[in-house]
């Protein structure tokens, strides 16, 4: 193979890689747990922090955490692959920042006490081993999640946003899953 085409196989593959780690955030983000278990081969291990054990496990942990989250975010940035040489394995570094509102009543040890959501800010990098398989393409093989700092914030200060706008929704009714246009309908949308 010559050096262009294995740098087109890795350009090919980080993209690959980078959709999984985007999909995992959408996931957690939407609460689409299966989207999440698709990231990750069988047999995976995910170290989460307070979580250690398979995907399977971690979507239990983290749909139970979720219930009471009302809002999520995370933003993954500064992506960086680097493979094994039959290009079979890759260790992928991440850099994950992840804003959620957590409802105090539940019990959640970063929601503090009160009355009132909390703002919880989570800096952490995803430290990834990930695999390529012939029928499951490139998915999470370990995770680590090594975390920088984490910051807990009153809502007090927060603006409040005009109920008319497009409002996010942890479910399948967010904009997101609106049906796309199709060539029957005209290609058009609604506005």
């Amino acid at each position: 193979m010559t050096d262009s085409n294995i740098e087109l196989q890795e350009l090919l593959a980080e993209r690959a890689i980078t959709k999984v780690l985007l999909r995992y955030c959408q996931g957690v983000d939407r609460r689409a747990w299966d989207q999440i278990r698709d990231c990750y081969h069988v047999g995976a291990v995910d170290a989460h922090g307070a979580y250690v054990g398979d995907a399977e496990g971690l979507i239990a942990w983290l749909s139970r955490r979720h219930e009471h989250v009302l809002s999520s975010t995370h933003v993954v940035t500064n992506v960086s692959v680097v493979f094994s040489d039959d290009h079979r394995f890759a260790r992928v570094e991440s850099y994950c920042m992840s804003m959620q509102l957590v409802d105090p009543s539940s019990g959640d040890p970063f929601a503090g006490v009160g009355d009132e959501p909390v703002f919880m800010t989570v800096m952490s990098r995803y430290v990834d081993t990930f695999s390529f398989r012939d029928h499951g393409g490139w998915r999470i093989m370990r995770r680590d999640c090594v975390f920088d700092w984490m910051r807990r914030q009153n809502t007090a200060d927060f603006l409040e946003i005009d109920p008319s706008w497009a409002l996010a929704r942890r479910d399948e009714h967010d904009l997101l899953f609106a049906p796309l246009p199709s060539s029957d309908s005209g290609g058009t949308v609604s506005v």
